[in-house]
């Protein structure tokens, strides 16, 4: 007889182990006794019935149909066939009729019933189910096998319970004769990587290879791992494992191939990602409408629509079609880059090649509208979208109410907002943050505290970006006392202030000349872990040049140099026109030779501001001189200044 186990030695397994779970587990409760479960009391998967589900009907008369035969059944396996049928048909009766199968004399579920039953559990969300279950099993000594844990180890990692699917597998299984195979190893890990636990989830896999035959990684296991690495932008890790599944003598598949061009083409290494699918295909894989598709995308990102289109070219030539993934891809690069006429045609061209654009199409073209300050446009093809039968989702209003707010048509994203509503779409955090913005930016910083309230009201919760923007809109309205308050508060409800948070009230502070506060708040910034960028930099800067410390802001500029971050063309503008306004002309050339020299290109602006300033010195000749400079070198000199000399 199997020794019974108290629920502190259970616990001891390992504490991430909750003991609410182990309680359940019958296994631990000594003169534990099984009750069947009954239909008063077992989970409401369904408002059928039992007594009324035709399908159940059906298995009943099978099940009375062998017992009343001439040689009734002695073995379970029959039952667990008709249990089998039952759970494939994802049947509430499973229950009662797993309670009939424990109350047929001479019959006893064995570990494929209760495997069975543990997997329906499990996948209906029963966790606690599964561990009576899995209890069960233990109490009637049933051999354990491997297989038995994997549903409740990808329930317990689906509920965020990674801890205790960690201690199953490295501890409770083992402890119970049961060594953990590749596929528990395979569910944890992914289980792990879906939370972004990649540090353990590496930990496991190096794990996994030490033992060595005992529980090698499989392809799946590496591509789960490579998979995870590559999101994260771990590139030099998956391609590690990579050449370790080669050493380890496992064959990379397609989807180890899809990973690492995907995480290239993210990365920006196009070149790279399209030298790895000529190897793919050199070992005999053919690519698929996802291998190019990934690396569409990735030429698209770069702004190279024309060699996306070419590859789409290719890939119809070596007979594969298109998908409405390709033609959104080409759809949202042509937008990306100001295309949006070429957009629309792709689309047209897509619907004549038989592909119905879907919710995604649309929206890239609409955002690619507004962008483009196409509103009426965008707005018609948002009726052509309703039209044709695609109901709009939260990404859809929420990218028209931006494109409305940056159009400066705050009131019509306010309306659309509420239709929003009251089609029973829930406007998400990002939603009301962008009409927030929008409100912000259009001076009505009252109208989006309002707005904030409403969000917290309705459960959604403000978050940094939320607290950023309404302190920007105040400190725009000259109201930066109003911002501190409100950075407080941010503070107070747990919300820490980042770095853009504290850029936005310094610059408030430095237009309002309040440069030794603001000096102050960057202090603050520093000693709460938060470095300092470049546009914070550029943005003290310009507070010192505005309030006449132009030696500081030079001090300044160079600490920021020391400390590893190069100026970029604003910061030296900001400069060049605070030396300019002070009537050190020659500082102001020296320092845009300076940039030149560290290949930072002047802009039209750093010429502008030196020729105006020349031109205010009289220096005609040397105005002059420069303006024909900036002319050759493709910039345009505002017009206002150059007449304004005639």
């Amino acid at each position: 007889m199997m020794p019974v186990l108290s629920l502190t030695s259970l616990c001891s397994l390992s504490p991430s182990i909750s003991r609410s779970d182990l309680c359940l587990c019958c296994y631990a409760i000594p003169n534990f006794k099984f009750q069947p479960l009954r239909s008063n009391n077992k989970p409401k998967l369904s408002h059928t019935p039992p007594a009324t589900n035709s399908h159940y009907k059906d298995i009943l008369e099978h099940y009375h149909s062998l017992m009343s035969s001439k040689n009734p059944p002695t073995s379970i396996h029959p039952f667990n066939a008709l249990l089998a049928a039952l759970i494939r048909n994802s049947d509430p009766a499973v229950y009662s009729f797993f309670n009939l199968i424990t109350q047929t004399d001479g019959i006893s579920p064995d570990d494929y019933t209760y495997g069975l039953m543990i997997r329906y559990c499990a996948e209906t969300n029963r966790l606690d189910l599964a561990f009576c279950f899995l209890g069960r099993l233990l109490k009637e000594n049933h051999t354990v096998k491997a297989v038995i844990f994997g549903p409740i180890i990808k329930g317990l990692c689906s509920e965020n319970r990674t801890s205790e699917a960690a201690a199953i597998v490295l501890y409770k299984m083992p402890k119970l004769g049961c060594i953990p195979n590749v596929i528990s190893y395979n569910i944890l890990i992914k289980g792990l990587c879906s939370k972004g636990n990649i540090g353990f989830s590496l930990q496991l896999f190096f794990r996994m290879v030490k033992h060595g035959s005992q529980c090698e990684p499989c392809v799946i296991t590496y591509n789960i791992v490579i998979d995870d690495l590559c999101k994260a932008g771990q590139l030099a890790k998956a391609f590690g494992l990579y050449r370790l599944m080669h050493h380890a003598g496992v064959i990379p598949d397609t989807i180890t191939y899809n990973s690492l061009i995907n995480g290239l083409c993210k990365k920006g290494d196009i070149p790279k990602a399209n030298e790895l699918m000529h190897e793919m295909i050199s070992k005999g894989y053919e690519p698929n409408v996802v291998n190019y598709n990934i690396l569409i995308d990735g030429l698209c990102k770069k702004g190279e629509i024309a060699k996306g289109k070419e590859l789409m070219n290719e890939m119809i030539s070596k007979g594969y079609k298109p998908d409405i993934v390709t033609y959104t891809t080409l759809i949202d690069g042509l937008c990306k880059n100001g295309e949006v006429t070429k957009g629309k045609d792709l689309m047209n061209e897509m619907i004549s090649k038989g592909h119905e654009p879907n919710v995604v199409t649309y929206t890239t073209l609409i955002d690619g509208m507004y962008k483009n300050g196409e509103v009426t446009k965008a707005e018609n093809l948002m009726h052509e979208m309703i039209f044709k039968g695609h109901e709009p989702n939260v990404v859809t209003y929420t990218t028209c109410i931006d494109g409305l707010c940056k159009n400066g048509e705050v009131a019509k994203a306010e309306e659309l907002m509420h239709e929003m509503i009251s089609k029973g779409h829930e406007p998400s955090v990002v939603t009301y943050n962008t009409l927030i913005d929008g409100l912000c930016k259009n001076g009505e910083v009252t109208k989006g505290k309002e707005l904030m309230h409403e969000m917290s009201s309705k459960g959604h919760g403000p978050d940094v970006v939320t607290y950023t923007t309404l302190i920007d809109g105040l400190c725009k309205n000259g109201e930066v006392t109003k911002g501190k308050e409100l950075m407080h508060e941010m503070s107070s409800k747990g919300h820490a202030p980042n770095v853009v948070t504290y850029t936005t009230l310094i610059d408030g502070l430095c237009k309002k000349g309040e440069i030794t506060m603001a000096k102050e708040l960057m202090h603050e910034m520093i000693s709460k872990g938060h470095d300092l960028n470049v546009v914070t930099y550029s943005t003290l800067i310009d507070g010192l040049c505005k309030n006449d410390e132009i030696p500081k802001a030079k001090e300044l500029m160079h600490e920021m140099i020391s400390k590893g971050y190069e100026p970029n063309v604003v910061t030296y503008s900001i400069l060049v026109d605070g030396l300019c306004k002070k009537g050190e002309i020659p500082k102001a050339k020296e320092l845009m030779h300076e940039m030149v020299s560290k290949g930072c290109k002047p802009d039209a602006m750093i010429y502008n501001i030196l020729i105006d300033a020349l031109f205010k010195k009289g220096e005609i000749v040397k105005a002059e001189e420069l303006l024909h400079e900036m002319i050759s070198k493709g910039y345009t000199p505002n017009a206002y200044r150059w007449a304004g000399q005639e």
